[in-house]
């Protein structure tokens, strides 16, 4: 497995496993808006800080992707992971552990001190990402607000 910076030629194969990933068992997303969801992508994928890291398998197909954004902190740059998706086909196979060991090389390289991501508790990412040496910060709390009309 290979771990690099997404291929612009390999967009749309990202955004057909994306929907894949996130449409089935456990999140049911129901992008059912084929401009929203482009805007969603292009949001992730085309800013200055955007990262967008994918892993290839043996054969160079697009198992996987990591999409997010670096941010500048007092403590360093740091990596913030909006999506993060492993072809159902990979999935309890290792390859999300060894997409996160293989990325790692390209963060340091970026200059890149700390990986932070936010994720639901009731679903198997979070266990996910505890055994891969994440994390739950004690005094911090992720608060949403609907905007009301």
């Amino acid at each position: 497995m290979e771990v690099s910076i997404l291929k612009k030629c390999d967009f749309e194969e990202m955004k057909k496993l994306f929907l894949d990933v996130f449409s089935n068992e456990p999140w049911f997303d129901k992008w059912n808006n084929e401009k929203q969801l482009n805007l969603y992508m292009k949001d992730l994928t085309e800013n200055n800080n955007s990262l967008s890291l994918a892993l290839y398998d043996e054969k160079g197909e697009l198992i996987g992707c990591s999409l997010g954004y670096i941010f500048n902190w007092w403590e360093g740059r740091e990596y913030f992971i909006k999506e993060f998706f492993i072809s159902r086909k990979k999935q309890n196979q290792g390859a999300g552990s060894t997409f996160l060991t293989l990325a790692n090389n390209i963060l340091k390289t970026k200059e890149i001190k700390h990986i932070t991501l936010a994720t639901e508790k009731t679903v198997p990412a979070y266990h996910f990402y505890q055994k891969n040496g994440f994390s739950v910060l004690q005094d911090s709390a992720y608060l949403v607000k609907k905007v009301t009309e």
